[in-house]
């Protein structure tokens, strides 16, 4: 987790930025934030269950889980693995060991096959014994002294807290990505758009943002604004801005919302407010 966890929440601050700015690695980052989302809710954990038919275990939330019948199982001991055989699902060269944390497992031997099955956990002598006890005809006794208490701290909560730490601030400190192309430019990202010069019909910069009323589809956290706004004399407009950092782009084109744009740096929006002027 230790490894797993800052990964999944770089790789989330990444396909954020990446999306917001339509890079091009943005499947990629998808990718690799599934790949670790789906490590993490598997190996933050493992459940060994035990009744009088079966021995079964799942990984995590259960997206990986067997279950053994208790008839079909020859003996169960505690081992202690070696450290060349890690943790994970691993295979072993007579079976397979499922592991998330430590050496210390119990190994599962069968009367119809040779392959035994490894299962990790920090209770072997506990657990070997009362599979024992079953495969003897013995009755299984719970008892609840010696069941371990769930800590209140989830995986499940800190990935969450994660995630939403990312969506909700990483946005704020990026500035939304701009191309200026021969024709037309574009503006990248999850509401971004293309507009050519030839259906741009006014430009014009204010040094006060005109006031917002409604959030209809966009991002707004602190002072980045972006997406679709209603303002409030109830016309609609995209905005892409930073709020208290004038000057504010305006762009009026044919058949779609004005557009306000500026930057963090206000020479920046100095600077492609005089090219948009140029090329309009």
């Amino acid at each position: 987790m230790i490894i797993l966890l800052p990964l999944l929440l770089l790789f989330t601050g990444m396909l954020i930025k990446s999306g917001l700015t339509n890079s091009p690695d943005f499947p990629i980052h998808i990718f690799f934030v599934l790949t670790f989302l789906i490590s993490v809710l598997t190996f933050y954990q493992l459940t060994i269950t035990v009744n009088e038919t079966h021995v079964a275990f799942k990984l995590g939330i259960g997206l990986w889980s067997k279950k053994y019948k208790i008839s079909d199982i020859k003996s169960c001991h505690p081992v202690t693995n070696s450290v060349i055989s890690g943790i994970g699902i691993r295979m072993l060269p007579n079976g397979w060991l499922y592991n998330v944390t430590g050496l210390k497992a119990i190994e599962l031997q069968f009367k119809n096959k040779k392959s035994v099955i490894r299962i990790g956990t920090n209770r072997p002598e506990e657990i070997s014994g009362l599979v024992q006890s079953l495969i003897g005809g013995g009755a299984l006794i719970a008892d609840s002294s010696e069941r371990q208490t769930k800590k209140w701290i989830n995986p499940l909560w800190i990935i969450s807290i994660l995630l939403i730490i990312g969506l909700v601030f990483i946005p704020n400190f990026t500035d939304i990505n701009i191309n200026v192309e021969p024709n037309e430019f574009k503006i990248k990202g999850v509401y971004g758009l293309t507009i050519s010069y030839s259906d741009i019909e006014q430009v014009d910069t204010f040094s006060v943002m005109p006031k917002i009323s409604l959030r209809t589809n966009g991002y707004a956290f602190g002072k980045t604004l972006i997406g679709n706004f209603k303002l409030s004399d109830d016309t609609h407009a995209k905005l892409f801005i930073k709020k208290g950092i004038a000057p504010f782009i305006m762009i009026k084109s044919k058949g779609q919302l004005p557009v306000y744009i500026n930057f963090k740096n206000k020479e920046k929006t100095i600077d492609l407010y005089n090219e948009l002027k140029n090329k309009k």
